[in-house]
């Protein structure tokens, strides 16, 4: 069973408005973001696709997310980003490390990478899908779309 949103009663890390409810948690091991930032990126990409949906982040390292991959979608290996959909609600697993690497291979600001992770995963939670060459396009390009309209 996927990681489950927190109903610990702790609200400093939510939001509510244009977004049912956004809650961001980042692992220890997680520098140069903040869970206001990553959650501004999440709320932004629900309003440019006109959605309500609540989402949990979780922002980690790749033996996490390795360890939550091949726990729920038996792949033994890190990912950029896992995403759970409950229909009106979703939780996003995201690597910061991963982000951190392919930024540095690709010579852009770590924030970048990361917002386009979180871009990306929200966009899965609300149904679109990168498994085929279409589906991969026409998210991508949103995926591009909305990063332009966030601050990274």
């Amino acid at each position: 069973m996927p990681p489950r949103r927190s109903t610990s009663g702790n609200l400093k890390n939510c939001t509510f408005g244009f977004a049912k409810l956004i809650e961001v948690r980042l692992d220890k091991s997680v520098k140069g973001v903040s869970a206001a930032w990553a959650r501004g990126i999440v709320r932004k990409t629900l309003r440019r696709e006109n959605r309500k949906k609540s989402i949990s982040v979780l922002l980690t390292g790749n033996r996490r997310i390795r360890r939550l991959n091949s726990r729920y979608l038996s792949h033994d290996y890190a990912t950029d980003v896992i995403a759970f959909d409950y229909g009106g609600a979703g939780d996003l697993v995201v690597s910061c490390q991963m982000a951190r690497l392919t930024a540095k291979r690709l010579r852009i600001p770590f924030k970048q990478e990361l917002a386009r992770y979180l871009v990306r995963g929200t966009l899965h939670l609300l149904g679109y899908d990168d498994k085929q060459k279409e589906g991969y396009r026409k998210m991508h390009e949103q995926q591009e779309k909305i990063l332009g309209v966030c601050p990274c």
